[in-house]
């Protein structure tokens, strides 16, 4: 089974994405902190040469001209690498003191280049300001900011590369361990596509993502081998159970065939017939459990009052077992036992195990009939002193063509609890067996239906 090509794994794109997008959102923090970084410098700057600015103010409105021309000449000319140099010139436009290596200078704020002043390494933040009829330029060598600026610079550039080298090593690591993760949980799907529906995917303690996602998976599969278990045995024991009554119908209809007497010919097909309608029924059967078990048979569902329908099912069946010589007897039931359901199906469970009491107790037995409420459920009860079923086969008694009575002799196709229990799930309800002592008791709870 190809494992596919690493980088384009779902797991590596999501990792270069991640990065990606982590650099894209680190650069974009780090220029504005080192936008942030230069204006708060360069505001700094500014205050500084305001500040030799108004020094010299100060001496020229405290002595005048000469006294703001003897503080430029005790700061000393501007020679190349000193950190302040001055301009004072007349109206005129002639040097009183300072630098004569700039002029042109504009008002306000400005640069000087390095270009404009011998190859220095860093510019100069000028300001240019009225000092009386004259004008004096103030500059202040910007190095230290600069190289403050360009530390910060590399550091955040370090940083960013710092991020991004180990963003790649774990995303490498992340992309690798997830890579082989998936790869280990294809390869049991693969396992199990080819028939190993016994193979499970792994479940971590982390229970992330992948861990729910195979955990539900498991729970699906572990129901989807049910299911393919549960046909394997259905298609083995409609096999079993039809063997039989085909084997006979073809033994009849021989003899049928070889008959002589019209009587004796009449008997045989009439007999096949029987045969046949046993096999149609068991298939009829098998179709209602299919249809009930797909959900396909809740369309019809309403609301409705479950002791109704047990009374119109203790109606019919009063007389039949009378006849069969079974006493049935329904108790005093609630009122307003109300479900929500299709009343046909439930009328078709109640028969069915109504059929089974009276199939499996001897002749004379009684069988009981019963509603009740309890923590907000309806309970239908169906009683009898019979000889009940042992614990083994309570197990059972509900699967495909289960029967108590291995010798198979009794009528009966093995499918009315099947039915039963299909029905029942259908709507929500569970089914239960327990002691009647003597005899066996089978619990119905339905979900009660509130007004």
């Amino acid at each position: 089974m190809p494992g596919g090509s690493f980088l384009k794994s779902t797991a590596v794109r999501l990792a270069v994405i991640y990065i990606v997008l982590f650099v894209t959102a680190s650069l974009g923090a780090n220029i504005a902190a080192y936008q942030m970084v230069v204006s708060f410098l360069d505001e700094r700057l500014n205050a500084n040469v305001q500040e030799r600015y108004r020094e010299i103010a100060s001496a020229f409105d405290a002595r005048g001209l000469q006294g703001a021309v003897d503080m430029i000449d005790n700061h000393g000319p501007a020679i190349r690498g000193q950190e302040t140099i001055y301009a004072l010139r007349n109206p005129a436009g002639e040097l009183l003191a300072g630098s004569n290596r700039f002029s042109d200078t504009p008002s306000g704020y400005s640069i000087l280049e390095p270009d404009d002043h011998h190859g220095s390494v860093s510019h100069y933040k000028l300001f240019k300001g009225p000092l009386g009829p004259n004008t004096l330029v103030v500059g202040i060598n910007s190095g230290d900011t600069d190289e403050l600026a360009r530390i910060v610079l590399i550091s955040f550039g370090w940083a960013t590369a710092i991020v991004l080298s180990m963003g790649m090593a774990g995303a490498a690591i992340l992309a690798y361990r997830t890579r082989h993760r998936i790869s280990s949980l294809t390869q049991i799907a693969h396992a199990i596509g080819h028939g190993e529906l016994s193979r499970r995917l792994p479940v971590s303690s982390r229970m992330d993502e992948i861990d729910i996602l195979s955990a539900e998976i498991n729970v699906a599969l572990a129901r989807l081998e049910s299911s393919v278990a549960a046909l394997k045995q259905v298609t083995t024991d409609v096999a079993h159970d039809l063997k039989t009554p085909i084997g006979r119908t073809f033994l009849v209809l021989e003899d049928a065939l070889n008959a002589h007497a019209v009587d004796e010919m009449r008997i045989g097909v009439e007999t096949a017939l029987e045969e046949l309608r046993s096999i149609a029924n068991t298939f009829d059967a098998l179709l209602r459990i299919a249809q009930i078990e797909a959900r396909s048979r809740t369309a019809r569902f309403t609301a409705f009052d479950l002791c109704d329908v047990v009374g119109e099912i203790y109606e019919t069946y009063e007389v039949i077992a009378a006849e069969e010589g079974y006493q049935l007897t329904m108790r005093d039931a609630v009122n307003g036992g109300w479900i929500n359901g299709d009343p046909d199906l439930i009328r078709q469970l109640l028969t069915n195990l109504l059929s089974n009491a009276m199939r499996h107790t001897p002749v004379g037995s009684r069988i009981w009939l019963d509603v009740s409420r309890e923590d907000g459920q309806v309970l239908l009860n169906i009683a009898d002193n019979g000889p009940g079923i042992s614990d083994e086969d309570r197990a059972q008694v509900f699967d495909r063509f289960y029967r108590v009575e291995k010798s198979r002799t009794t009528a009966g196709s093995g499918l009315g609890l099947s039915l039963v229990k299909a029905i029942a799930e259908l709507h929500g309800a569970a089914v239960t067996l327990a002691d009647n002592n003597p005899g066996l008791r089978v619990v119905v709870r339905f979900q009660e239906l509130r007004a």
